[in-house]
């Protein structure tokens, strides 16, 4: 099956006074339609910016240097312009952040913000279509009275709350591809987890492709049909995720398993120790990068 979501050979730099500091070496991934996939790493491993690669935001940046290809349906969003990949986001593609009270304007109402989203395809939505479209968008991430939800501002709802908002939005215009960076992540465990199997059955239903990115392996193991695993801007293992899981391969895989709490007795399966092979070549499990 032909990938959505095809990246070759990434490469990112970023030009400085010291000269240039290289963050991706060369990442390869791929997203069929409809599948699941989680990008895993710790904080400074490069899983952001490939994020934002993918949304075309760090192409306009003056101070990067970025190469490779990046194909999205067919076409390469490297070469496109930036009016060109203004117009992918939030109708093809979309983004869900990690700290939804922070990534929502606390100075417009929830309703206005999903009209601004949902107006981007069609100009001429009516305030009130706007309004019926997301109350039915708001219902589906069970979010009870979506009047009162829709005339609020988003420092009036709680975080899980507004991460619910972001979701439904996110998915308001039937996106192919989801972009999750850290989501939940600001949020109580309890409530994290309610809100990652939510966005696990919506976008399900809706056939949305995904990007998961965490630095949590216990999460994505969750929600995850393969794991790529990203270190110091290198995917060193990939794979379906339960092989990952059953057999890690690289020391870093290893590494971030050891790191998932757990409970006696249960929880992940045990993984052997952690050598020093850090910088092994790449492991794979038979994916299909």
């Amino acid at each position: 099956m032909t990938a959505l979501l095809d990246i070759r050979d990434l490469r990112l730099g970023f030009r400085t006074l010291a000269g240039q500091i290289d963050v991706l070496h060369g990442i390869d991934l791929a997203i069929r339609a409809g599948e699941q996939v989680a990008l895993v790493g710790e904080s400074g491993s490069g899983k952001s910016v490939t994020a934002r690669i993918i949304l075309g935001l760090l192409q306009e940046t003056r101070s990067a240097r970025v190469s490779g290809r990046v194909g999205f349906d067919g076409r390469d969003v490297m070469m496109m312009s930036p009016k060109e990949r203004a117009a992918l986001r939030g109708i093809e593609m979309s983004m869900i952040f990690q700290d939804p009270t922070s990534s929502l304007n606390p100075t417009f109402t929830i309703e206005r913000q999903f009209a601004e989203v949902m107006r981007r395809p069609d100009r001429k939505l009516t305030r009130a279509a706007c309004r019926e479209r997301a109350a039915r968008m708001l219902d589906e991430v069970s979010i009870p009275d979506t009047g009162r939800v829709l005339d609020a501002y988003p420092f009036q709802l709680s975080g899980g709350m507004n991460q619910r908002v972001m979701i439904a939005m996110a998915l308001a215009n039937n996106p192919k591809l989801l972009l999750a960076d850290e989501p939940g992540t600001a949020l109580d465990v309890s409530v994290q987890a309610q809100t990652l199997d939510l966005m696990r059955d919506l976008v399900t239903r809706h056939g949305t492709s995904v990007l998961f990115i965490s630095h949590n392996m216990g999460v994505v193991r969750e929600f995850a049909d393969r794991i790529y695993v990203i270190y110091r801007g290198r995917i060193v293992e990939e794979g379906p995720t339960p092989a990952v899981f059953a057999d890690p391969g690289h020391a870093y895989t290893r590494a971030l398993l050891k790191a998932v709490p757990r409970i006696t007795g249960r929880g992940l399966p045990d993984v052997p120790e952690v050598s020093d092979d850090f910088f092994d070549p790449m492991v794979r499990h038979g994916g299909t990068s």
